[in-house]
C-alpha cells in the first residue's frame, strides 16, 4: 500500500550568524547543535506558554529552511522578530513558493529507496535528502508523527519535474499509488491522534497538554514560556489533556477553538476541537478535558444549540479501547 497526499505549510528562510541560537531562545526544543542536513520540530510559545506554531527547521549548513502551518507565516514572523534585538537574524518569508507531498504506507520506504536510493523513512527525527537534478533541487524529509513515511517538498516552478519523476507510470503502476482525499487525510489524522493547528494546537493549549512532550527540553535552559511549561511539568499540573472522544451521533465542532463544550454531570469540563467520521470507529473527534475530570469510565456529553451528546472519552489513537 502507498498512499500520497498534498499538505500546506508555509515556509521560511533563516540566515544570520545567530539564526539557530535565536531560534533556540525562542523555542521549546534544543537546535542549537542541529547539525547540517538535520532537521527537527519546535514550538514556538507566548510567555504564558501557549502555542503559536509548531515549527520544522531544516538546517542547510549556511541557511535553515523552515515550515510553519499554512496561514501562519506572518504571526510566526511578527513574534520573530519582536524578539530580535541585536542578533544576527534575517528571516524571509517564502509562503507561496513551495509545494508538499506526503508519502505513506507500507511500500513507502521500498518506493523511496527506489526513486532516490536511499529509505527517507528510516532517518531520524525530521532529516532530511537534498535532491538536484537539471537544476531542479527539492528535499525529501522523514516525517517524524504517526503517520510516518517522508515529505517531498519542491518549489513551485519545479512542480512538472519532479510529479513527471514521482508519478511515473512504471512507478504508479508497481507501487499502486493512491491519492487521499483532504477528507480521507483528517480521518486519518483524528485516528491517529496528531494535533491540528488551529484546532488542538491553538492559544488555548500548551505543548504538554498536546502531548508534544518529544519537542521539548527540560534541560537546554530558557526560551520564551519556559518558565510556565517547566513548572507544569515538575509539579505536574496539567491542567487538561488531548483524548479521544468516541459517540453514536456525529461530533459537532465549532470553528472557533474552545466553543463546542464537553460537559460531565452537567459540568463544563473541556471542549471539542476535531471531528470525523471513520470507517473503522464511527463518529470521532479530539478534545481536550481537565485533568480531574478525566475518567473514560464515565459518559460524558457535548453541548450543541438544541440538544446534548452522549460520548465516551477514550485514549490515543483510536482502537486501543473503543469496544
Amino acid at each position: 500500500m502507498l498512499n500520497f497526499c498534498k499538505v500546506y505549510f508555509d515556509y521560511l528562510k533563516f540566515e544570520g550568524s545567530d539564526r539557530l541560537d535565536l531560534i533556540n531562545r525562542l523555542s521549546t526544543n534544543e537546535v542549537n547543535s542541529l547539525e547540517k542536513y538535520k532537521g527537527t520540530k519546535t514550538i514556538l510559545t507566548s510567555d504564558k506558554g501557549r502555542i503559536i506554531d509548531v515549527i520544522t527547521m531544516f538546517n542547510f549548513g549556511d541557511f535553515v529552511f523552515a515550515s510553519c502551518s499554512a496561514g501562519n507565516s506572518d504571526k510566526v514572523l511578527a513574534h520573530l522578530e519582536k524578539y530580535t534585538i541585536m542578533d544576527d537574524f534575517r528571516a524571509t518569508n517564502m509562503a507561496g513558493t513551495h509545494e508538499t507531498l506526503l508519502f505513506i504506507g507500507d511500500e513507502t520506504g521500498a518506493y523511496s529507496k527506489e526513486l532516490f536510493g536511499t529509505d527517507a523513512t528510516s532517518f531520524t527525527n525530521n532529516d532530511f535528502l537534498v535532491l538536484s537534478e537539471e537544476n531542479n533541487d527539492a528535499i525529501a524529509s522523514h516525517n517524524d508523527d504517526a503517520l510516518g513515511g517522508f515529505y517531498f517538498i519542491y518549489a513551485n516552478e519545479e512542480k512538472q519535474h519532479w510529479e513527471r519523476k514521482l508519478f511515473s507510470p512504471a512507478l504508479a503502476g508497481k507501487y499502486d499509488l493512491k491519492e487521499l482525499t483532504a477528507g480521507e487525510q483528517e480521518v486519518k489524522r483524528i485516528e491517529l491522534g496528531i494535533p491540528g493547528f488551529g484546532k488542538e494546537l491553538s492559544e488555548l493549549t500548551n505543548p504538554l497538554e498536546c502531548g508534544l512532550w518529544d519537542y521539548v527540553s527540560f534541560t537546554k535552559g530558557c526560551y520564551i514560556g519556559q518558565e510556565v511549561i517547566a513548572r507544569l511539568d515538575t509539579y505536574d499540573k496539567i491542567s487538561k489533556h488531548l483524548v479521544g472522544i468516541k459517540a453514536d451521533e456525529a461530533i459537532p465542532v465549532s470553528d472557533t477553538p474552545g466553543e463546542t463544550k464537553i460537559l460531565l454531570s452537567d459540568n463544563q469540563c473541556g471542549f471539542v476541537t476535531s471531528s470525523a467520521v471513520s470507517e473503522k470507529f464511527g463518529n470521532i473527534g479530539l478534545g481536550f478535558v481537565k485533568t480531574i475530570l478525566l475518567d473514560n469510565e464515565k459518559d460524558y456529553k457535548i453541548r450543541t444549540a438544541d440538544k446534548l451528546i452522549y460520548c465516551r472519552i477514550v485514549k490515543l489513537p483510536f482502537g486501543q479501547n473503543i469496544e
